[in-house]
């Protein structure tokens, strides 16, 4: 097996689920409609890390040992913490960290699905080589926060939950910091590793 199951990240994931199944079933029976769509999105969304490791395992394509963990509490402060506990309305700072460290992560874990399934041709330069994997890691991280924002306004437009706040300038603010954190991080990891 290529990626381990973290106990750690698993036992994380359960305690999560229950909080947020406690929440759902309490809001159901007080009749918020909104807080209750978005728990079982909360529920099916913290499964996503645990099935991503599974088709990268079929693959044989390694993630970061961190990769579980790190994916089930962004989801569960981007859920839960941020739009349930409205914490994003309580500290403004909230959803562009969290779009930050996405940006960084998603950087981070292409590098590593990519490790041993891209290798260099004779006749490519190191540099070139990292460039390439930086900009593709890049080109990656944008895509995902790119799909997040959409995700966002799906939710909102399908299911009425209001996650993204302030129309235009919210997601285009999100999408800034992200591709920012995809951009000091790709340059970084360029600069380390061409020599």
């Amino acid at each position: 097996m290529y990626n381990k199951y973290s106990t750690r990240a698993l036992l994380a994931t359960l305690i999560f689920e229950a909080i947020i199944i406690y929440t759902g079933a309490k809001s159901y029976m007080a009749g918020q409609e909104k807080i209750f769509k978005l728990s079982i999105a909360a529920v099916f969304c913290l499964l996503v890390p645990f099935l991503l490791t599974h088709a990268a395992n079929k693959k044989k394509l390694t993630l970061p040992k961190s990769f579980q963990m790190i994916f089930s509490l962004f989801i569960f402060s981007a859920l839960y913490l941020g739009e349930i506990n409205k914490f994003y309305s309580k500290f403004w700072w909230f959803d562009l960290f969290l779009h930050f460290v996405s940006g960084w992560y998603a950087v981070v874990s292409f590098l590593f699905l990519i490790k041993k399934s891209i290798k260099n041709e004779q006749g490519t330069s190191l540099k070139r080589f990292e460039f390439i994997k930086s900009l593709s890691a890049f080109s990656f991280s944008v895509s995902l926060g790119t799909l997040w924002e959409m995700y966002e306004f799906s939710g909102d437009y399908l299911f009425g939950t209001e996650m993204v706040k302030g129309g235009l300038d919210d997601t285009a603010t999100d999408l800034l910091i992200m591709i920012a954190a995809a951009t000091a991080t790709s340059i970084y990891y360029y600069f380390k590793n061409r020599k």
